[in-house]
């Protein structure tokens, strides 16, 4: 059992690991940690650079100091006479002391008249060429000689003039090289301390960056279950684009949560209004099948024939009107038709002519109380069915021997249709919903498909126009269908009049 429990849990790092890094925290704490990682090792290399660098200096400085020592107390005494061989060489282990360092005296020819130095350091002779540039020129030499040994080389002027020889100082960099490792290793271990700070910092900003996305993921994954379209982000957490990103979801929940309650309405509309077709379907198929039974088995003759075939006709034509209804209103909806300058007086007079018959019917009056003129870009065929609807739903309830008053006139850049009923109004809370699809009115007066004033809206927005409905109770309603004029000298539409 041990065998198969063991290797589980390496496994669940691995990939506790690898869902680690795929999220927006680990990857923001790797990038911090990596910038970090190579910011660190360019100074850790500059730095190291700059150690030796400085190291070295310091240690040629010291050694041409000391050379200046050496020539103003042994060499310049030794070339003069002053003092021998030997209490030059005496003088000059007294100067030196422990240090370790290797010490020439040349003469103007190149020659060594004096030797001396620490045994440990290797002996190198300065390159001809600096010693050939010192005696020539006086100016003293800083080197880095073969076998790594620093070198310093300081004429001995007896006079302005005269340059009886050089003295060369040199001495090991492996002291200034183990310092300078030293530097490096205590900077490498602040580095790798800083380094981990890094990635601390990197991970609690990280965390505190990735919690409102993460609050957001949980509200999206948790919107639409169960129904629940309520859920909202946010919107004061994280920076400014997960603020922004936050007020943009709870915007887009908004709009689905209204789309949904008008598709809720609309489904429990179109349920209603098939309901009523089914009905209206049921009662003319019904009288129709039933007379067309009478016509077959020869109950029906004579004139109940004749009735029998009206009758059967009109009901098929009232089935026809009902479905051009709807086809009408779903051909409206999807495409638009052909678009010319059309004159408001022609295409209202040829309105109120269609609509005469079902005035006389209904025993109403109709009123064009004002007849202004204009012209408007649009759709014939389109702008006389919205303004039939207008008509026909004021038909429809408007008492008998009342009058309609129909107005047609200009406001400001506007050509506005205006129709007005003496009916018994809209209730106020279904004003907002009149131009939905399938809505109707009172539902004992089922005789609406609900799409008259949903093709009105769409014709008018269809032609950048607008519909407006004032209605009140008892008293009537007032629609107004308003389109932008056209200007046949501009070619197209009027911004001011």
């Amino acid at each position: 059992m041990s065998e198969s429990v063991a290797p589980e849990k390496p496994a669940r790092r691995t990939r506790w690991f690898s869902d680690w890094i795929e999220r927006l925290s680990g990857q923001l704490v790797l990038s911090h940690v990596f910038v970090a990682v190579v910011v660190l090792a360019f100074a850790l290399v500059v730095a190291q650079f700059t150690f030796r660098h400085y190291l070295v200096q310091s240690q040629l400085n010291r050694l041409s100091s000391e050379a200046e020592t050496i020539d103003r107390t042994v060499s310049a005494p030794f070339f003069e006479g002053v003092i021998s061989q030997n209490t030059a060489v005496a003088f000059i282990h007294v100067l030196q002391g422990a240090l370790s360092d290797r010490v020439y005296v040349y003469d103007p020819y190149g020659r060594i008249l004096l030797e001396t130095g620490h045994g440990n350091v290797p002996a190198v002779p300065p390159p001809l060429s600096a010693l050939t540039k010192v005696l020539q020129t006086g100016q003293r030499y800083k080197g880095v000689g073969s076998g790594d040994v620093a070198i310093v080389a300081v004429p001995v002027s007896l006079s302005p003039n005269n340059i009886a020889g050089v003295v060369v100082l040199e001495s090991p960099l492996s002291l200034s090289h183990r310092t300078a490792n030293s530097l490096t290793r205590l900077l490498l271990l602040g580095e790798l301390g800083a380094v981990v700070l890094v990635g601390v910092l990197a991970y609690a900003i990280s965390r505190r960056l990735a919690r409102p996305l993460d609050e957001l993921r949980q509200v999206v994954a948790g919107t639409g279950q169960d129904g629940d379209l309520n859920r909202r982000a946010p919107e004061d957490a994280g920076p400014f684009e997960v603020q922004a990103l936050a007020r943009e979801f709870n915007r887009m929940e908004e709009r689905i949560e209204t789309q949904m309650d008008q598709l809720k309405r609309e489904a429990e509309a179109r349920d209603g209004l098939m309901a009523h077709v089914a009905h209206d379907l049921r009662t003319p198929l019904t009288s129709i099948r039933g007379f067309l039974e009478a016509v077959r088995d020869g109950v029906a003759v004579d004139e109940s024939h004749d009735r029998a075939v009206e009758v059967a006709w009109e009901e098929t034509l009232r089935l026809q009107r009902l479905v051009d209804r709807l086809l009408k209103a779903t051909r409206i909806r999807s495409e638009g038709g052909p678009m010319a300058p059309l004159s408001t007086q022609a295409w209202v007079q040829k309105t109120l002519e269609r609509v005469a018959p079902v005035l006389e019917q209904h025993h109403l009056r109709l009123q064009w109380t004002i007849r202004e003129e204009g012209t408007v870009w649009g759709n014939e065929d389109y702008l006389v069915e919205a303004l039939v609807n207008i008509l026909d739903n004021a038909i429809k309830w408007s008492p008998a021997d009342s009058e309609i008053e129909v107005g047609t006139e200009r406001r400001g850049s506007l050509m506005v249709i205006r129709v007005r009923d003496h009916g018994p109004g809209i209730a106020e809370e279904l004003l907002p919903r009149v131009f939905e699809r399938f809505v109707t009115g009172d539902a004992s007066r089922q005789q609406s498909s609900g799409l008259g004033l949903s093709i009105v809206d769409e014709v008018a927005r269809q032609h950048g126009g607008e519909v407006v409905i004032h209605s009140q109770l008892g008293v009537g309603t007032v629609v107004e269908l308003s389109l932008p004029l056209y200007h046949s000298d501009s070619s197209g539409l009027a911004n001011e009049d």
